[in-house]
């Protein structure tokens, strides 16, 4: 069974990850059996990494349950010991404090004070870096002694991939980046006890891409006592990038995305107050992970030799074509419109049954006979699964509101066809003698004969599945 580790660094890294789960929510086709996604960030109450946890928790609760072997919720996620987080194992909150400012001699002290200003020594960390790399790149290097950091090296096995999320303009994914990238090849990577972690061989040698996000957006004016600040994110990144260079032929294929029509977020320094709105950077960027693992494209994306030596690194970016900052599924490339159309449709098409259509049809519809009726909506899969839809919604909804937005859908429609924008073909079964939600009620009752599942949850799930895919069919 095939894995890809995902490390998700920061909260771009968090957000990609959500992304990475409603694309898979919907079916999409992914290269690989089984995910297995692990945030690193210091500020854990980021209420953007609380939205992917419970995401991500719900997606495997309905996982476990769907029976598909292709569409809705067929690509298994899995927390190694049950945990999304790699927390680090320092709880220390302000840098002062980290570096052991107070117990260093006078020369130190005062080395310590030209390197570093006033601000950044007293900056509290548990809401993160506030954008300052110099600052993560020392307190990020100890993730190789986190339990997490060790189930990962337990559980890589021959086959397995590796990709990295960050940002480049910020300070946790900018400097968690390239000291994870250090640590993978590293030859040989010990525990705190001086033993070699299990497996470091293959982890050594094993596929590993990487997408950095460059800037999508600003922030408004910020507290003075803040570090944050947007006007230096180019000059951030364009320092990021020069370093970059260095490390050709040392990921099998990086991925590089931004946007120059950017949305300007409130500014928090971290915390519940941390909740920024998706975006469409975010979705294209976890549309990276699947080409990674894509099979049909190994051959473009991994060059190695006889011992698995990288030869050369692959670069890619992501384009669409502009519309005034409007994007429908007519602004993207065909390969990126064959991957996401059909299965973003279908799920769309799926929750809004749910909510325009079930409850006024289960009582009379022959598919729901002795199978979804009574109380069949209050089981606990079934709600988790519906939550998943809400989420869907909202996320589609929060990518609307950007500058840049993304507006596939009409999001609200009640029409059970006349929800997707764009000029688009769709092969849609025809029949005179229903229109509107009868048509869906005719090919959910068509196609019960063909599920196979024996959990009532799990046969629902087939059921919506086969009967969406056959009811939106979208060619390019």
């Amino acid at each position: 069974m095939s894995k890809l580790y995902v490390f998700g660094i920061g909260g771009t890294g968090a957000r990609v990850l959500k992304s990475l789960t409603m694309l898979l929510a919907a079916g999409i086709e992914c290269g690989v059996d089984t995910i297995v996604p692990i945030i690193i960030d210091r500020d854990l109450s980021n209420k953007d990494l609380s939205r992917t946890k419970l995401l991500i928790d719900n997606y495997i609760e309905v996982n476990k349950i769907a029976e598909t072997k292709k569409g809705f919720f067929n690509t298994k996620i899995n927390l190694l010991n049950n945990e999304l987080f790699l927390q680090l194992n320092d709880n220390t909150q302000k840098f002062d404090d980290f570096i052991g400012r107070s117990t260093m001699s006078k020369e130190n002290q005062a080395l310590m004070d030209m390197l570093f200003s006033k601000e950044t020594l007293n900056l509290d960390m548990a809401a993160g870096f506030q954008g300052n790399p110099n600052i993560g790149s020392v307190v990020l290097n100890q993730f190789d002694d986190n339990d997490v950091f060790k189930a990962f090296a337990n559980d890589f096995q021959d086959g397995d991939k590796i990709f990295i999320i960050s940002s480049i303009f910020g300070g946790t994914g900018a400097s968690g980046f390239p000291l994870l990238r250090k640590t993978l090849h590293a030859e040989n990577v010990k525990d705190a006890s001086g033993m070699v972690l299990p497996k470091w061989g293959l982890i050594n040698k094993a596929p590993i891409g990487a997408i950095t996000v460059l800037p999508y957006f600003n922030v408004d004016s910020a507290p003075e006592d803040s570090l944050v600040n947007s006007d230096t994110f180019i000059d951030k990144s364009r320092a990021a990038l020069s370093y970059y260079k260095t490390e050709d032929r040392k990921l099998d294929t990086l991925y590089y995305i931004a946007d120059k029509t950017t949305s300007t977020y409130e500014h928090n320094k971290g915390g519940d107050a941390q909740k920024n709105d998706a975006h469409f950077v975010e979705l294209a960027a976890a549309l990276s992970l699947l080409d990674f693992v894509d099979p049909k494209k190994q051959e473009n994306n991994i060059h190695r030799d006889d011992d698995k030596n990288i030869l050369r690194t692959t670069y890619k970016e992501f384009g669409i074509n502009d519309n005034n900052g409007v994007v429908d599924f007519t602004s993207l490339a065909d390969e990126t419109k064959s991957l996401i159309v059909n299965p973003l449709s279908r799920f769309m098409l799926f929750r809004n049954y749910m909510i325009y259509v079930f409850d006024k049809e289960y009582k009379v519809q022959p598919y729901t006979y002795k199978r979804f009726r009574g109380k069949f909506r209050n089981k606990h899969l079934i709600q988790k699964l519906e939550t998943v839809q809400s989420e869907f919604h909202e996320w589609m909804e929060e990518m609307q509101k950007q500058k840049r937005n993304f507006t596939p859908f009409k999001l609200s429609s009640d029409n059970a066809f006349d929800f997707i924008k764009g000029d688009l073909y769709m092969n849609t079964p025809k029949d005179v003698r229903y229109k509107d939600w009868a048509v869906v009620d005719n090919e959910l009752n068509r196609q019960l004969k063909n599920t196979n599942s024996e959990v009532d949850e799990a046969r629902f799930i087939e059921l919506f599945n086969l009967a969406t895919e056959e009811l939106l069919n979208f060619k390019n």
